[in-house]
């Protein structure tokens, strides 16, 4: 496992990413950079992106000499082969391609979900009870999994992919067709992949933020005392050192299972999908593309790390909501390789 510091400027002169070019030169340390004079737009006429990882020898002193100019736009876990390796289970990941339908002021929600227990205030609390309308017929043909915006939870495969899950009788799951929500028809191969498993309690969230749907909660958010709060509770998505769950919640008879906790921020709340080491060697010997695999750790990870003192230790990730998705989705693409 290595942590990762991801660094991304773009500007309309050299005062900033000059000096860091500097910088890096100075360490022989690699870096991304391009240059557009013409371009339009003049905050992005120079641009540079470059990792740092804490498993650097230089990495103190880099972090100290950067931190003069940028602060990292991420920063994350890189896991290796060893964590892949050693892992029993598997959080999943698809990249988001559509929006649920209708998408206008989520009317999609009424459509598609029993509200009757759901806090607008925190998303908790809504259960599906009918398909998914989509927009359009999914256009990425080579993905046999496939996601949506707003609803990460919700995972679609092909037909070869069902086929796969049905034929290794994989237990906990079932599938429905979402629809083409104008023409009210369903889509032919396609299918939304139901977890009917989910774990006990058993997340530790030593390394990340407990959110409360309460008047001016941990985010600083839900101000007006009038409103009617759920209590209810959910956890930011770990970027240093990964998600640690109590491995006696796993049973291996199941391969697809969903999490009892809830992840997210702001007004946005899903739960996890885990599955087990058999279902990922299935996906992959048969070269079935969308899926991403993040190792489940069962030990805290010991994040050393402070800038001023050289030693100090630094757990949680402190990131908006709105950072946290759009580094999941810019991280997911990234590994996916694929283009919306």
């Amino acid at each position: 496992m290595r942590i990762m510091h991801r660094y991304l400027n773009s500007n309309s002169h050299l005062n900033v990413i000059g000096p860091v070019m500097k910088i890096l030169d100075e360490y022989s340390h690699s870096y991304k950079y391009k240059e557009d004079l013409n371009c339009v737009i003049p905050s992005f006429k120079y641009n540079i992106e470059f990792y740092l990882y804490e498993d650097n020898s230089d990495f103190i002193v880099l972090k100290k000499k950067l931190n003069e100019y940028l602060e990292p736009q991420v920063i994350g876990t890189e896991y290796d082969k060893e964590d892949e390796k050693n892992a029993e289970w598997f959080l999943i990941r698809t990249g988001e391609y559509q929006y649920p339908q209708p998408e206008k002021k989520f009317v999609y929600r009424e459509s598609t979900f029993n509200l009757e227990n759901y806090c607008k205030f925190c998303d908790i609390g809504k259960v599906q009870n009918n398909v998914y309308r989509l927009k359009s017929e999914p256009k990425q043909k080579q993905l046999q999994f496939w996601g949506l915006h707003w609803e990460f939870g919700a995972v679609f495969v092909r037909d070869v992919a069902k086929k796969l899950i049905e034929r290794e009788g994989v237990r906990g799951v079932r599938f429905t067709q979402p629809v083409l929500h104008k023409e009210n028809v369903k889509i032919k191969d396609f299918y939304q992949l139901h977890i009917d498993t989910v774990l006990d309690k058993g997340f530790n969230s030593y390394n990340t933020d407990t959110i409360t749907c309460r008047y001016n909660n941990e985010e600083g958010l839900n101000k007006s005392k009038e409103n009617n709060y759920c209590g209810r509770i959910k956890y930011h998505h770990p970027f240093i050192g990964g998600y640690c769950f109590d491995k006696n919640i796993f049973n291996s008879n199941f391969d697809i299972v969903e999490t009892y906790e809830y992840f997210g921020g702001g007004g946005s709340a899903q739960k996890l999908q885990i599955v087990s080491k058999r279902f990922k060697n299935l996906i992959e010997k048969k070269k079935l593309k969308g899926l991403i695999f993040i190792p489940v750790m069962h030990e805290e990870y010991n994040h050393v790390l402070n800038i001023k003192n050289n030693v100090v230790h630094a757990k949680k990730s402190r990131y908006s909501n709105f950072r946290i998705k759009k580094n999941i989705s810019l991280i997911i693409k990234r590994l996916l390789k694929i283009v919306d």
